[in-house]
């Protein structure tokens, strides 16, 4: 494993930053999102900004800040708005250039070495959308997704519409590695969420259909019959009728920042963290309803209620993870040459760290 060292160094996240998020394609957000002209998506990567902006004629990647004064063109996580710049007015056409009127500007621009927005590399998988910024890798992303980008288009073909309209935000002062290693294993479910997971059968069981390859990952949780679970399915019964059906918390890591849950094919949570510092991480959380057959009028009622309900859970399940992880960053950064200690049931957390050792050089 690696020295808690790696957790706390700011020369460490740089590395991972530059060789990991700013060299292949990272996951920005659901397409959902992008559905009307000029919807737009931000996320801050280490120290690029960008935003994904639906023109009408398609997906377009451009950096977030102003080339005039260097101020955010597009704020907040998402919206919808013209590529406008509240500093100046300074306004920008669907490739980036400024649309100046002042013919001294427009010189100075032309004699600049930054005459237009950068823009980057924009893909969708089904629903998911990506971005590369590293203009020198090759890879398209199915390269880089390889046999996950088949499993992204059948899960998103079960994507029923975002439950909580406005994305969940939450501050991690915690280092974006713990927040990987923590979503990697259920050994802490039985004991951390036990007023939230354990009652509907989450925790307990080992862990089944493992698969990673090329550091992504994906396994089934299985879920135990309970008392609770039982009494919920008989007053719920549209829940036998989701189109995804796994009696599992279903679990996919795609490297290197996209969460992905599906509990028994009744809730989906999607999940993105952006690295901010070696101990600040935020965490973008949405949760979707899948698609089911043949609701009636009562059910689908009881499907909005139950929806909801899930919704609160599921974000009490991030606090809780959340308390923890803050915990442990502050106390890697007291005992910085130790290591953290991984079992047999945190095999998947082993499998990140063989992947992540072969592009960083820990110390």
């Amino acid at each position: 494993m690696i020295k808690n060292i790696n957790y706390t160094s700011e020369n460490i996240l740089r590395e991972e930053l530059e060789e990991i998020f700013h060299k292949s394609w990272f996951f920005v957000g659901l397409s959902e999102k992008l559905q009307q002209k000029n919807d737009y998506i931000t996320y801050q990567c280490g120290t690029v900004s960008l935003f994904v902006q639906n023109l009408g004629t398609g997906l377009k990647c451009f950096s977030n800040i102003c080339l005039h004064r260097f101020n955010t063109i597009q704020t907040g996580n998402e919206g919808n708005g013209h590529m406008i710049c509240s500093y100046h007015n300074w306004v920008y056409d669907e490739h980036g250039n400024p649309m100046v009127r002042s013919a001294c500007l427009k010189e100075e621009l032309a004699a600049c070495s930054r005459p237009k927005l950068e823009q980057y590399e924009v893909e969708t998988c089904g629903k998911f959308v990506f971005v590369k910024i590293n203009k020198e890798n090759p890879d398209s992303l199915k390269d880089h997704l390889g046999s996950f980008y088949d499993h992204l288009e059948n899960i998103s073909s079960f994507l029923d519409g975002i439950i909580n309209q406005e994305t969940v935000v939450l501050d991690h002062k915690a280092n974006w590695k713990l927040l990987v290693e923590n979503v990697l294993e259920c050994y802490h479910c039985s004991s951390v969420h036990k007023e939230t997971l354990v009652p509907i059968g989450i925790g307990g069981k080992k862990p089944e259909n493992h698969f990673c390859e090329t550091g992504h990952d994906r396994v089934d949780y299985p879920i135990r019959a309970t008392a609770a679970q039982a009494e919920r399915e008989s007053k719920l019964t549209f829940l036998t009728k989701t189109q995804y059906p796994h009696q599992s918390l279903q679990h996919w890591y795609i490297f290197p920042n996209l969460f992905i849950t599906s509990t028994a094919g009744n809730l989906f949570y999607i999940g993105r963290l952006m690295p901010g510092q070696p101990d600040f991480t935020q965490l973008h959380a949405q949760f979707v309803k899948p698609a089911y057959t043949e609701l009636t009028k009562k059910e689908g009622m009881l499907l909005n209620a139950y929806a909801q309900a899930s919704l609160d859970s599921s974000t009490k399940v991030i606090f809780e993870d959340r308390e923890i992880l803050e915990n442990i960053q502050k106390n890697l950064e007291t005992v910085p040459e130790q290591e953290q200690i991984f079992g047999e049931e945190e095999f998947r957390i082993e499998a990140f760290h063989r992947n992540i050792k072969n592009i960083i050089n820990y110390k």
